[in-house]
């Protein structure tokens, strides 16, 4: 006897790993734990530099890595939370924004990562608790039209920033330089370290995946996890 079929569900991809035929390579890679799997791949990514000194590769491992960590961060919000976040791609313009301002000569701010981190991750969560004030009983598809406004409006914001008008001035002034965005950011500073070249911003990058990955998973399986 046929199963009815569920509404709102695609029966072929839930039931898609029952269809799926497991090969002996695969069930055996299943078998290592997950950390030796982690721990593996972190190996291979740092051998990149070593095994490739082309440019536009490495560069390619950077925004690789971005993009990783762009996805943890969504997971934490559709995957563990469930909540439909369109905007989410906005947080993580407006930390950009907020290093370039900090950290380059647009007003003469030269502050290193380890003190502007913790700025900037302090006014992204303001921000995002100002988001979520208005929409917290909001679910489903009117908390996605609601983050998708966010998003559109700070693009829309960053893009005209160029000539911003506000109290107290007599005329428009540049924030963000429209749409060239803010240029001739300093380099990487933290502790003491100068990253400067394509292959330090890769072992950066490669470092916070690992960090956020680790922190991440003792999150969810912790007691409150």
């Amino acid at each position: 006897m046929s199963q009815a079929p569920r509404i709102g569900v695609d029966s072929w991809v839930a039931e898609a790993d029952e269809r799926r035929e497991h090969g002996r390579l695969e069930r055996l890679w299943e078998r290592v734990p997950g950390s030796a799997r982690f721990g593996a791949f972190l190996v291979v990514a740092a051998l990149v530099p070593v095994f490739s000194s082309n440019e536009y590769v490495i560069r390619v491992g950077v925004d690789t890595l971005i993009f990783a960590l762009l996805a943890l961060g969504l997971n934490v919000v559709v995957g563990f939370a469930g909540l439909l976040d369109l905007g989410y791609i906005a947080f993580y313009g407006f930390g950009a924004y907020t290093y370039a301002l900090l950290s380059s000569p647009k007003f003469g701010i030269h502050l290193p990562a380890e003190a502007s981190l913790p700025l900037i991750v302090l006014a992204a969560a303001c921000a995002g608790l100002l988001l979520g004030l208005p929409s917290r009983r909001l679910l489903g598809d009117y908390l996605a039209i609601v983050t998708l406004f966010f998003g559109q409006a700070f693009v829309t914001f960053v893009t005209n920033g160029d000539r911003v008008t506000a109290l107290g001035h007599s005329g428009p002034f540049d924030l963000t330089r429209g749409p060239n965005g803010i240029s001739n950011l300093d380099a990487f500073r933290m502790f003491g370290l100068r990253v400067e070249s394509i292959e330090g911003y890769f072992y950066v990058a490669l470092i916070a995946l690992a960090f956020v990955v680790i922190v991440l998973h003792l999150s969810a399986e912790s007691r409150t996890g």
